[in-house]
């Protein structure tokens, strides 16, 4: 599955609403802005690119919800998939909806049928300490057609870790990171497929790169910032 949850580290809100909601920190928070993003391979060849533009972000009872548009683009400037997602915000503490990390592409062909889907919320503290683990994730999705399960894919989310602070260089500029790593397994008609992702999240902006590796520790892909539009 393509990694979409790099972007939904791009928590934005006004800043009344960070102070009241405690959503300082990690996060940029303003709506209307949109981060691009480029991918490439482990050879540097360039894939395609990404954009994330917050379209709405409400506050009810201390809870920010923050919705974003995104859309996929291939090398040849193509879109290729398109879609919106949602996050929550509560005491500085982000929790994802893990749908949004699906392949929409691929779900496209399970248009017609009966989707089920049901999963854990993928969090991220306020605060990061080096060595800290971070809670798992998991999401569940049954596809069915006339009442008969077709498919059952299982995503799980482990390993989660603040491996380290450092400072990184991408084209959108330099970036003081904190360095998260996490394992992702993707279970489907009883085969398990792992790869390890490493993140850098950014104060004030979100992720910023993330590398993905396979099982055997070879770089699959990059997904770095290319450019922050207010």
């Amino acid at each position: 599955m393509k990694k979409w949850f790099l972007l939904l580290l791009i928590a934005l809100a006004t800043p009344t609403l960070k102070a009241a909601t405690g959503c300082e920190g990690y996060m940029l928070m303003e709506k209307g802005v949109t981060l691009v993003y480029k991918d490439y391979d482990g050879k540097e060849k360039f894939l395609g690119s990404q954009t994330s533009t917050i379209t709405d972000i409400t506050d009810a009872a201390g809870v920010l919800t923050v919705k974003i548009h995104s859309i996929h683009k291939d090398d040849k400037d193509k879109v290729t998939s398109e879609g919106d997602f949602s996050f929550t915000c509560t005491n500085g503490e982000i929790k994802i909806d893990m749908k949004s990390m699906m392949d929409q592409a691929m779900m496209e062909g399970f248009k017609d049928m009966e989707i089920v889907i049901d999963q854990s919320n993928l969090v991220y503290p306020a605060t990061f300490t080096e060595g800290q683990t971070l809670p798992d994730g998991q999401m569940t999705t049954t596809i069915s057609s006339g009442g008969m399960q077709m498919m059952k894919m299982v995503m799980d989310i482990v390993e989660r870790k603040v491996e380290k602070f450092e400072t990184i260089t991408t084209p959108a500029g330099d970036f003081a990171c904190v360095k998260t790593s996490q394992v992702m397994k993707n279970t489907m008609m009883g085969r398990t497929s792992q790869s390890k992702s490493i993140n850098w999240i950014s104060k004030n902006i979100g992720a910023v790169r993330t590398e993905s590796y396979d099982e055997q520790g070879v770089l699959q892909s990059v997904h770095v910032l290319a450019q922050v539009i207010r």
